[in-house]
């Protein structure tokens, strides 16, 4: 989904931050008629025709409990989540200085080294070790919208894979990933924020030990997600609907889950 996106049309960067998607499509919910409730803990099902999860699998296997036929609890119940994210945050003072001229223009580069340097890195996150050379999704969107920048100190994304759950500090593996081939990069950053795969898991309880993917990424899990069945997004309880990344395609940028989850309830209803 994130080759196709970006080599077909571009790659999108909303303006102000990704806060200004939420607030376009609750507008386009509001002047149909709809009402949004945000600050309160979900703990349990309301009284609708049609209820959309759109979160991953333990909300509605606690929620729902004994209403779910046993086959969709039990598969539920074996779902196994993906790697967890260690992300920094950074305000860097005239931006990377990066070895490889080109990547001073991209919204988003890969920090991972060689191909076998990223698949030694990632092997070793999903056996549950922490990689020295983890590898390292880093953005610059302020490249697109400059006024996410003050002046010329410019905001950095950057996070690596890590073990779900991880409890350890990610930082220093993180900077020296960036200062490996942006020598002098420590020297340009006057601010940084850390996000642990905790706190990440505390800001929205779906990331569960940091996974932010709705599940590993398996071929069993790719290919029937969140299980064997010709209608993925129906829970098997009437009404009631998984519409997240723990559904096809997966993560990535696009709303297809959520299309097709809806088409699956306009059919019934």
């Amino acid at each position: 989904m994130f080759g196709v996106t970006g080599h077909t049309g571009g790659w999108p960067v909303a303006e102000g931050g990704s806060a200004s998607i939420g607030r376009a499509l609750a507008s386009v919910l509001h002047e149909a008629g709809g009402r949004t409730e945000t600050g309160q803990r979900v703990t349990s099902v309301p009284d609708a025709d049609v209820v959309m999860f759109d979160t991953g699998v333990d909300q509605p296997l606690t929620m729902l409990g004994d209403r779910l036929p046993g086959r969709v609890a039990r598969a539920l119940g074996r779902w196994k989540p993906g790697p967890g994210l260690f992300k920094i945050d950074l305000a860097v003072q005239g931006g990377l200085p990066w070895a490889h001229a080109d990547s001073a223009l991209a919204g988003t580069v890969h920090v991972g080294g060689t191909l076998e340097e990223i698949h030694a890195a990632d092997t070793a996150v999903t056996r549950g070790r922490m990689p020295e050379r983890p590898f390292v999704m880093l953005c610059q969107q302020y490249l697109a919208d400059p006024a996410r920048s003050a002046g010329d100190v410019h905001p950095v994304l950057a996070y690596a894979h890590v073990p779900n759950g991880f409890t350890g500090d990610a930082t220093e593996a993180i900077l020296g990933q960036i200062e490996r081939f942006a020598p002098g990069a420590r020297e340009r950053v006057v601010g940084l924020s850390v996000t642990s795969t905790a706190q990440l898991e505390q800001h929205n309880a779906n990331y569960r030990g940091g996974d932010v993917t709705g599940g590993a990424m398996t071929l069993k899990q790719t290919v029937f997600r969140p299980r064997a069945t010709i209608d993925p997004y129906f829970l098997g309880v009437p009404g009631m609907y998984l519409c997240s990344a723990s559904t096809p395609p997966g993560g990535g940028v696009h709303g297809m889950a959520g299309y097709h989850a809806a088409t699956s309830a306009l059919k019934r209803l």
